[in-house]
């Protein structure tokens, strides 16, 4: 009897299977291995450049887990985790050229604080270290500096760029309507230098700043103060050696020379332990174990975070940053923590400047209408301004951390005007109207006296509306609240003094809140759900959410480089074009500030 022949075909899907199958028990073992921890370890957690508020939400498959960069929610998260667990010999932060706020340093410095006093060291590994560096530093243990590195201590700078003469060298000019002379965020399209109300404020933001600053690295590190402003004066670049005869450095050594001193100290004589049972990363200890930490309840708090520029939709190119927040991402976020029995409160974490009035106001109604259901306490990061201190009124109680940059409380616009570009470019224009105001908003010409003056009357109306909301929501006279909006910017404990907001603390003192306000007792840890919720796999693979995901945008090219900004400028001007009376309502801080 004849043997049948396997035919090509078969054992071709059966190769593709048997490849699938080890892929998938790859992936597995992969998974697994990160969920495994040692019974002792070094916590190493990577602290450079730009600290994002809160984590990316986009779905990772298991194996790219370990590349995901460290949120400051992470960062604190993973301090208060690392004190009770007792598998943590220390915590490690590698700190190399952060960019993060000032009020971020503080955050961390707070967070290492508590670990420390909870019996769990901590140690600092600077490499590109500038001044931020040295200030998150000088809360630990002990601090080391990478041989043959320099450190930058030149101090601190707010810096704003002005566009109005770039743009008239185009033919395009802008009016604007300001409420008041403090909201400067209209000053780069429309003066050519600062002015002296925000030249004041941000006089007021980096002294209180650099006072914290140095006030700091020279108690914690035992220097005199004359001594290290001397030396940021004087010396600005130092040698690490230079910077460990100053006492701002304990202790001189090579990177991978610390580490592998770190696996010898753990690794007993004789025993072979591999390099990830020694120092385990931040990311894989939160991979690891239950986040942000176990619970003996069922009771959750809604964590939800508004970081960014305050849009109306996912897909708009305004923003000089590549994290936005829009009104559809904070109605889902609602809707879930809203529909969650679980949940009995939430935070509302913002991290914004501001943005689109309209939609500031739009998310505010969505948040009254939330706190009928459950209490809504707000946690203010390092920066929760003009929209982004909006947003904030609809909660019960608002928190706000010692550097948290506040208030502004102020409306503007702006109105474009291209005929001169229009003539240089040869443009010609032919208009056919009918109604007498047809025309008067356009781009082409600038504002009669009479469009001018209904310019300033929709503007103002928001103002007034703003004011109202926060006279309501803060139980303030129209005459205390104007005495402190007009565009002010206020830090922490000034707006604390002013009425702006109640009580000076973190994320974890909001949370506290919420949970006594949700009658959860004050002995009881509740768990934390976070918002905007992680994409899934579905979502990953067959399509994202409304509003989530890759979109070609300015910020997609280098939003530092002059393409970048280019584009970011001629986006505003084709959406001022579409607005009603030709403009932009934003109640936003001063366009692109940032302190370093």
């Amino acid at each position: 009897m004849a043997k049948k022949k396997i035919g090509a075909g078969k054992i071709g899907c059966a190769v593709v299977l048997l490849f699938f199958l080890i892929c998938a028990v790859g992936v597995y073992r992969l998974y697994t291995a990160q969920k495994h921890l040692p019974e002792s370890f070094v916590l190493k957690i990577d602290i450079h450049g730009d600290v994002p508020e809160a984590s990316d939400t986009a779905y990772s498959l298991p194996f790219e887990r370990t590349e995901r960069k460290l949120s400051l929610q992470d960062i604190l998260f993973l301090l208060k985790r690392a004190a009770t667990d007792n598998r943590v010999s220390f915590v490690l932060l590698d700190i190399n050229g952060v960019n993060m706020a000032s009020s971020a340093v503080q955050q961390i410095q707070q967070a290492v604080e508590q670990t420390r006093t909870r019996g769990t060291k901590v140690h600092a590994f600077l490499r590109n270290a500038g001044d931020k560096d040295v200030w998150l530093a000088s809360s630990c243990d002990s601090v080391t500096a990478e041989r043959g590195n320099h450190l930058l201590l030149d101090g601190l700078k707010a810096e704003m760029l002005f566009y109005t003469g770039t743009f008239e060298k185009i033919g395009v000019t802008f009016q604007a309507a300001q409420w008041s002379e403090w909201k400067s965020g209209i000053e780069p399209f429309t003066r050519m230098e600062a002015s002296p109300q925000y030249r004041q404020s941000i006089g007021m933001l980096l002294d209180r700043t650099y006072a914290a600053y140095t006030g700091d690295v020279t108690e914690k590190r035992g220097i005199a103060p004359e001594t290290y402003r001397a030396v940021i004066d004087n010396l600005s670049v130092l040698s690490a050696e230079q910077a460990k005869q100053y006492n701002i450095v304990d202790a001189v050594s090579g990177h991978w020379e610390y580490l592998e001193r770190i696996r010898s100290t753990l690794k007993p004589e004789g025993e072979y332990r591999k390099e990830d049972d020694v120092v385990v990363s931040g990311e894989r200890y939160r991979n690891a174990v239950n986040w942000p930490y176990d619970t003996e309840t069922d009771d959750r708090i809604a964590v939800i975070t508004a970081s960014g520029l305050i849009v109306r939709s996912a897909d708009t190119m305004l923003s000089v940053s590549d994290r936005n927040f829009d009104e559809e991402t904070l109605r889902r976020s609602i809707k879930a923590a809203l529909d969650d029995r679980s949940v009995r409160a939430i935070v509302l974490r913002i991290d914004s400047p501001g943005g689109d009035a309209l939609a500031a106001e739009n998310m505010l109604q969505m948040l009254d209408s939330a706190r009928v259901k459950k209490p809504v306490v707000a946690s203010m990061s390092t920066v929760a301004a003009s929209g982004g201190y909006m947003i904030a009124l609809a909660a019960d109680s608002i928190f706000a951390e010692p550097l948290t940059v506040t208030g502004s409380v102020g409306v503007y616009a702006l109105k474009p005007e291209i005929s001169g570009l229009q003539e240089k470019i040869g443009l010609k224009r032919d208009v056919i109207t009918r109604g007498k105001n047809a025309d008067a908003f356009t781009l082409f010409k600038p504002l009669d006296e009479a469009g001018m003056a209904k310019f300033m009357e929709t503007t103002g109306r928001i103002y007034k509306d703003f004011l109202g909301r926060v006279a309501e929501s803060r139980n303030m006279s129209a005459e205390a609240v104007e005495a402190v909006a007009g565009g002010r910017i206020w830090m922490g404990q000034a707006a604390v003094e002013n009425g702006l907001v109640d009580r000076i603390g973190g994320l974890d003192d909001a949370i506290r809140a919420a949970a006594l306000l949700a009658g959860i007792e004050a002995s009881v840890v509740p768990g934390l759900r976070f918002y905007p919720e992680s994409q899934g796999l579905m979502e990953y693979l067959f399509g994202q959410k409304p509003g989530v995901g890759a979109r070609f945008t300015a910020n997609n090219i280098a939003p530092e480089s002059l393409a970048g900004r280019s584009l970011q400028m001629l986006d505003l001007l084709m959406r001022l074009e579409r607005q009603p009376g030709g403009a932009y309502r934003m109640a936003m801080i001063p366009y692109d500030l940032r302190i370093e």
